[in-house]
């Protein structure tokens, strides 16, 4: 009985509630829109970072975590990387050789990392591969083939098939100097690791460190990223004797970016349901005043004060649950349109990229964040009725009659 008479309240005011469930539906769809943009931007610096060089799991001798030095190196690397292979939820193992160096090309030099790889290996982990946009795969240069990115091209005036000498320090402490060919010119969503990264296969350095293939970083590629703690767990098991980390131990700023998201997300849209709390509470308490003989005449025949409150209550909750679902329905709309097709910002890649995110940006919502919002919104419409309710019970009967007779 409640409800029914709560529900033709909204409605005898089909204007005023027509604008204020308007402003919530806008309100909510606008922000769940910047909602899948956030989410949208720290997912795409996660995923890009993983898919680009940092896997979801590394392993590394613990000497290497403490000196990350050519002679750290893993032992038994080949039987690890076999076992690895084996696991269920592993898609992909590459054992990396990783060598703080200088490349240098007849125009200039400038340091690098220098990181070995078994091409077969590397592109079952990494996007490499797939983020050459000229030249081969380690393909079509014969001897010493590399791989350098777009920024370091540009940095050193390499093109295809240019001459470039790779240095780093040997175990012996000998400084080693590697001839190559530029086989390929990688462009990844970030322009910091673009020019300071240069790949080549292990084979090109087996002669000139002794002979033996030196594996310092073993890169672990899952079937799916909710696999990551148990797989972490396994490994870990598996091989006490060395460090295995996931992403988040390796790139902790990533990882707390993606917390910070969940924080960021629901402080925002606080902030746009706290500004339609003031508009929910105007419209009911203007509802309250043009209905004062009304709860005058609803009091004077035995109406208690608590109904009258929870009948604003059950008015304000209409307003904001209906403006809420279709708010949340075309705020999800939204976002699907532009999570399919994407959101161009190639206008602004150079500035992304040094932060690793990708020019194409997909937005995306959690599912959780629906229920997180229409818990806000119920809040947000208790909230708002309290001052028009008390305002209704404070009414004396008699006068309310005969203030409007």
């Amino acid at each position: 009985m409640l409800f029914g008479l709560a529900w033709r309240n909204v409605w005898r005011n089909r204007k005023r509630s027509l604008v204020i469930m308007t402003a919530i539906a806008l309100g909510l769809s606008g922000g769940l829109f910047a909602v899948g943009v956030f989410v949208g931007i720290a997912e795409s610096m996660v995923d890009s970072a993983i898919d680009r060089n940092l896997a979801h799991l590394q392993l590394h001798s613990h000497a290497y975590k403490a000196n990350a030095v050519i002679n750290n190196d893993l032992p038994n690397a080949g039987l690890l990387i076999d076992s690895l292979k084996q696991l269920r939820t592993v898609r992909g193992v590459s054992g990396r050789g990783v060598f703080d160096g200088m490349a240098s090309s007849p125009t200039a030099n400038t340091g690098v990392q220098i990181i070995a790889v078994n091409p077969q290996d590397e592109a079952a982990v990494s996007s490499i591969g797939r983020k050459i946009n000229e030249g081969t795969y380690f393909e079509e240069v014969r001897q010493n083939p590399v791989l350098v990115g777009r920024k370091l091209a540009e940095n050193l005036d390499l093109r295809l098939r240019s001459k470039l000498v790779l240095s780093f320090s040997g175990k012996d402490g000998s400084i080693i100097f590697v001839a190559c060919r530029v086989a390929g010119i990688f462009e990844t969503e970030s322009s910091l690791f673009d020019g300071g990264t240069v790949y080549l296969r292990h084979e090109e350095l087996t002669g000139l460190t002794g002979g033996e293939k030196l594996v310092h970083e073993v890169a672990i590629r899952l079937q799916s990223a909710e696999q990551v703690s148990e797989t972490l767990a396994s490994v870990s098991v598996m091989f006490p004797n060395v460090a295995v980390e996931s992403w988040k131990d390796l790139a902790p700023e990533l990882k707390l970016s993606a917390e910070l998201t969940g924080v960021t997300m629901l402080f925002f849209l606080g902030i746009i349901l706290f500004a339609l709390l003031f508009g929910i509470t105007n419209t009911m308490l203007m509802s309250v005043m043009d209905r004062v003989r009304e709860f005058g005449v609803l009091m004077a025949i035995g109406m208690k004060r608590a109904r009258v409150f929870n009948l604003i209550v059950l008015e304000t909750l209409i307003l904001s649950l209906t403006g809420g679902v279709i708010g949340g329905i075309v705020g999800a709309l939204i976002v699907r349109t532009f999570a399919s097709v994407g959101i161009d910002l190639s206008a602004f890649a150079d500035g992304l990229s040094a932060y690793g995110i990708s020019a194409v940006l997909y937005p995306f919502v959690p599912g959780e964040i629906y229920l997180q919002l229409s818990f806000l919104v119920i809040v947000t419409a208790v909230v708002a009725a309290v001052y028009p309710g008390f305002k209704a019970t404070q009414m004396k009967p008699a006068r309310a009659i005969r203030a409007y007779t």
